[in-house]
């Protein structure tokens, strides 16, 4: 089953934290994020239950030490301006793809996909398709939150939701290159209902730190989730074309 470890050689709310009781220590920081993500497992619609994956790892109000009066500022991060710009970009295969310029980013979509963007993330879908790339962009000062805990916590507030029955890991290379930088990468299969029928869903989520270890490091993550039957067709035609086009802008 294809993955994207074929792009290695590609080169193209501190207030959830406080009622969880965080003592502003790294330790502390790590148990309320993970109490966070579980205490909403529940059935929630898709988009909810990524933006709170997102929430969950946000290391912001638990900064602690010397950084913690830099990282209760989330500056650049919070910005909520970015929007699609109107050109276009070929990417290599000759696929045209309309470019979209973000938070500390830029990655080209399909011209007939839907873009929401909300503050520094955005969500790329097709309705016809049931499919969805989603990038999501949080503070991370001096890389606190790591991307493995990243994608493995993620994961499991995916199994966790209830929305996806027969929730399965699947074998994926650990790493891929997006955008000349290597990004950790987990994966899993489950059962949805789209309009009244059970359609299998593949979850791929990828997510890196950049820049690497900095005051002003955010983490990076990247989700895809597709039905399995288009899963071959959409990585060719969408999926990898857009992990190529991925640009860091700073």
């Amino acid at each position: 089953m294809q993955r994207f470890d074929a792009l290695k050689t590609q080169r193209s709310g501190g207030d959830f934290y406080e009622e969880w009781g965080c003592a502003m220590s790294r330790p502390a920081c790590s148990a309320c994020r993970r109490r966070l993500i579980r205490g909403h497992a529940s059935h929630v619609p898709l988009s909810l239950l990524i933006s709170l994956v997102a929430l969950a790892m946000i290391v912001v109000a638990c900064g602690g030490g010397s950084n913690s009066s830099a990282a209760a500022t989330p500056g650049a991060g919070a910005r909520a301006s970015a929007s699609p710009t109107a050109g276009l970009i070929t990417v290599p295969g000759g696929v045209q793809l309309r470019l979209y310029q973000g938070d500390g980013f830029s990655i080209g979509y399909l011209p007939e996909w839907q873009v929401s963007p909300a503050g520094s993330s955005v969500e790329f879908s097709h309705e016809a398709d049931s499919a969805t790339l989603s990038v999501q962009v949080v503070p991370n000062p001096n890389a606190a939150t790591s991307p493995e805990e990243t994608v493995s916590v993620s994961l499991d507030t995916f199994e966790k939701s209830g929305l996806y029955k027969n929730f399965k890991r699947v074998s994926l290379a650990p790493t891929a290159t997006v955008g000349g930088q290597t990004w950790q990468q987990q994966g899993a299969t489950g059962d949805v209902q789209i309009l009244g029928q059970q359609i299998r869903m593949e979850i791929v989520l990828l997510a890196t730190n950049h820049p690497a270890h900095a005051a002003q490091t955010r983490l990076f993550s990247i989700y895809i989730v597709v039905p399995e039957a288009r899963y071959q067709q959409l990585s060719r035609s969408a999926f990898i074309p857009m992990l190529q086009s991925f640009h860091f802008l700073n």
